[in-house]
């Protein structure tokens, strides 16, 4: 090929190549569409919008809450306005709705169809109204939810209330820590002396000097020759050693802090703890010092209340030798109070203060009774439901009302042969209510 054939070829490529300028008009256009343009935020969507946004996966509650599926939902109250609470409390602002239609319903149809009763009559009345209205179960789910919760919270997360029992296998293992907590604290020292050992004896040797000033390649020459220094003299090797016993030592002291101390001892060692991190002012490990407060509070109030005689109410009671119609004024009188002293939980006079609902103590002394007469009254109310499952009354009314009475409590028990010898009592009962 001749010289000028080549250069024409030449020119020829120059032509088809693309400019410097066409380049960065065709880079600035593949810009344009790459980088996402910045675009107003979406306005909130209302609660109508989130039902129907809800709906085709199925998040929607009874039309009344969102199911967000992470243990919340969005509920909107008498007033318009929408709350995203944790589910308990949108059951419970549910069974309250409830539980005030139901009231409302009851003094409606007291008007009605009790306002002539006579005081006996009345009290059948208001037992059978009860019953079929189930005022007793929304009234226990509206004002006792958080019991039911804090069970199956227990049971999810496989842990139980803090027992005496359970506080003692705790102290337990919080002792058999011991030893290996002053092996760390040993070994931790014992590595802290070999490192101030080696280094003393490393400082004689010279070492790379100061740190020159800037980054350039007399810092970065510095900075090898550091390296090699701490690798020859053995101080690499004996500040990862120190670092590994640090760590060791630490986890053995938040497993101390985690446990519960029920014992002098126990009490003693979690001291220690926090006392060798003051010494070397290092903060406690987490959760050492409420854990420990908490700990000396339940101690000491162990210690000072002697034992006191547990009182059951039940005992005191001849459920054998009631009648029917007793047994049913002692379930509803029972179920009544239980109801008061419940609510009563709830009132500021009952709760503790901050400081010990921060160490998880939820009521003072009267909370704690009204809790306890609560649990002691519907002892008494299941008592008296299992004594009348006992009866087989002759007389005709006493056999209905056994029925009637009986029948909520079989039905959720969820018992199939249970279930299956009430009906055929039913059947029997119906049979001779049909013959006369």
């Amino acid at each position: 090929m001749s010289f000028r054939a080549s250069l024409k070829n030449l020119i020829r490529r120059d032509a088809e190549r693309p400019s410097l300028r066409e380049r960065a008009a065709d880079l600035q256009a593949d810009l344009s569409r790459v980088v996402r343009q910045p675009v107003a935020p979406e306005p909130t969507p209302d609660f109508a919008s989130q039902v129907a946004q809800a709906a085709p996966d199925h998040d929607v509650l009874a039309s009344s809450g969102i199911d967000h599926r992470d243990g919340t939902v969005s509920y909107c109250d008498a007033t318009g306005k929408v709350s995203r609470r944790p589910m308990a409390h949108w059951i419970c602002f549910n069974a309250q709705q409830m539980h005030s239609r139901v009231q409302g319903e009851m003094g409606r149809r007291r008007v009605l169809e009790a306002n002539h009763l006579s005081a006996g009559e009345h009290t059948d009345w208001e037992a059978r109204i009860r019953r079929e209205l189930r005022s007793d179960a929304v009234h226990a789910l509206a004002f006792r939810h958080d019991r039911a919760f804090k069970v199956a919270q227990a049971l999810r997360n496989g842990t139980e209330p803090a027992t005496p029992a359970l506080r003692a296998q705790g102290d337990a293992e919080l002792l058999a820590l011991a030893p290996l907590w002053e092996a760390a604290v040993d070994l931790y020292q014992q590595r802290t002396d070999e490192e101030n050992a080696i280094d003393a004896a490393a400082s004689e040797d010279g070492g790379p000097g100061a740190a020159p000033e800037g980054s350039g390649p007399e810092w970065q020459a510095w900075f090898q020759q550091k390296e090699d220094w701490r690798e020859r003299t053995g101080m690499a090797a004996a500040e990862e050693a120190v670092r590994e016993a640090g760590t060791a030592l630490y986890r053995v002291e938040t497993q101390i802090a985690e446990l519960p101390a029920a014992s002098l001892a126990g009490l003693k060692l979690k001291a220690r703890v926090a006392q060798r991190s003051d010494d070397i002012g290092v903060d406690w490990p987490d959760g050492l010092g409420p854990g420990l407060a908490r700990d000396i509070l339940t101690f000491t109030e162990a210690e000072a209340s002697p034992p006191k005689p547990v009182t059951c109410i039940a005992d005191r009671i001849d459920f054998a030798s009631a009648t029917l119609k007793e047994l049913q004024a002692i379930h509803d009188t029972a179920q009544l109070v239980g109801d008061v002293a419940q609510a009563a939980v709830w009132q500021g006079r009952c709760q503790a203060p901050a400081a010990q609902k921060r160490l998880g103590v939820d009521y003072n002394a009267a909370g704690d009774l009204m809790a306890w007469l609560s649990d002691e009254l519907t002892n008494v109310e299941h008592l008296a439901i299992k004594q009348v499952k006992k009866r087989q009354p002759d007389d005709r009314w006493d056999r209905g009302s056994r029925l009637a009475w009986i029948a909520p409590s079989i039905i959720q028990n969820e018992d199939t042969a249970e279930t299956a010898a009430f009906i055929g009592e039913l059947a029997t009962f119906l049979a001779d209510e049909a013959k006369g």
